[in-house]
């Protein structure tokens, strides 16, 4: 059997080189082949994400154990900066400012008595100085005994001691008074905490706070506040190609539910997540209509664009060594190594191995060995774009 295969093959070889070069060239098979042609090829990532609040801020309580009374704003309302959100149980706050400003004028009253202290005692140690020196002049010439001297010196010593003790009740009733009117602005200042108000202008994406919850300093924030309405895209990027994108590169998504929107890069994280090997981009969009936070989105970030050789992305094959092309030569075809490099709208860029002129097979490529003969009909490389 394996004889007889061999002798049929050997004898179709021999029928095959009976027939002339010019009859093999008629019979042979048509391909379709096209000239590399130079065309427009755009450099793209692909990326994708989540949208999330460009900035979210955050609205708390400064005070604790009060209780919410009145809730003004809901989830989605668009809310201005300094506008009412809620309100907290105020009367524990206003007995305290009651009794704090009640303090106050007695501590007022306290200072002007210790300056009236002080104006007194200085006026015996004027008197106590005067007696003082009078009799030091009687005593060194004689007139008075030193008893009476000695009493005018401790009473002088006495009205000395008198005004540095005003001086002081005057620091302390000054204090006092300070302690008053710290208490009167803590007051104060914790009455108009009881009003939440908005920090900035924007939408409430988030609301915790419940109608008779006690409010708690530096626990969950009782709203979320997405700052201006703004929303972007969070998405990310392969480590190997973050690097390749710049600020302000334009963008083109699809987000989930609304359909194609177009934005550009803000902001390019300098960190990849060891983990999954990925970085991070912000993506600002050119419309905010109808957008919501943790709607999937998906696209392209282009980050270059450039003219180059190219042809249809059917005529190049690949195999274990890389990308070729067969080229028609002289009714035959060739086998020939290239390096590719974009796609583009159904082109391929070719960075090396072929030029204009070269005939490339357009789609049968597979179908041929090296040396095969073909029939090539030559098409326009604009008609396969």
């Amino acid at each position: 059997m394996i004889r007889l295969r061999h002798f049929l093959t050997t004898f179709a070889l021999f029928l095959a080189a009976l027939i002339p070069p010019q009859a093999q060239a008629q019979n042979a098979p048509h391909v379709t082949v096209i000239k590399p042609a130079p065309a427009e090829f755009v450099d793209r990532i692909p990326v994708s994400g989540t949208l999330v609040a460009r900035e979210e801020v955050f609205v708390n309580t400064r005070i604790n154990g009060q209780v919410i009374e009145k809730l003004l704003v809901d989830v989605g309302d668009r809310v201005e900066k300094g506008q009412l959100l809620a309100v907290l149980d105020k009367r524990q706050i206003e007995v305290q400012l009651a009794q704090a400003e009640a303090d106050l004028p007695r501590a007022r009253a306290a200072v002007q008595q210790a300056r009236d202290q002080i104006t007194l005692a200085k006026a015996r140690l004027r008197q106590a100085q005067t007696n003082y020196d009078r009799n030091l002049r009687l005593r060194q010439s004689g007139t008075i005994s030193q008893a009476v001297f000695d009493q005018s010196s401790s009473a002088l010593d006495q009205a000395r001691a008198s005004v540095a003790a005003a001086e002081a009740g005057l620091g302390i009733a000054q204090a006092q008074l300070q302690s008053a009117e710290t208490r009167v602005r803590s007051a104060r200042l914790n009455l108009s905490f009881t009003e939440i108000r908005a920090p900035v202008a924007g939408i409430i994406s988030t609301r915790s706070a419940r109608l008779g919850a006690v409010a708690v300093a530096g626990a969950q924030p009782m709203f979320h506040i997405i700052r201006d309405g703004e929303v972007e895209v969070q998405a990310d990027v392969i480590e190997s190609d973050i690097g390749r994108i710049k600020p302000r590169d334009p963008v083109s998504l699809h987000i989930s539910g609304l359909g194609k929107r177009s934005g550009h890069v803000r902001r390019i994280s300098p960190r990849i997540d060891a983990r999954t090997r990925l970085g991070t981009v912000r993506i600002s969009l050119d419309s905010a209509d109808s957008l919501r936070i943790g709607l999937f989105s998906n696209g392209w970030i282009t980050v270059g664009h450039h003219k180059a050789l190219g042809v249809p992305t059917s005529a190049v094959l690949a195999d274990a060594k890389g990308d070729f092309v067969m080229v028609v030569k002289d009714g035959k075809a060739h086998k020939r190594r290239v390096v590719s490099g974009l796609f583009w709208k159904g082109m391929r860029e070719i960075k090396s191995g072929l030029s204009a002129d070269d005939q490339v097979m357009l789609r049968a490529g597979a179908f041929f060995r090296d040396g095969d003969q073909v029939t090539p009909t030559l098409v326009d490389a604009g008609a396969m774009k």
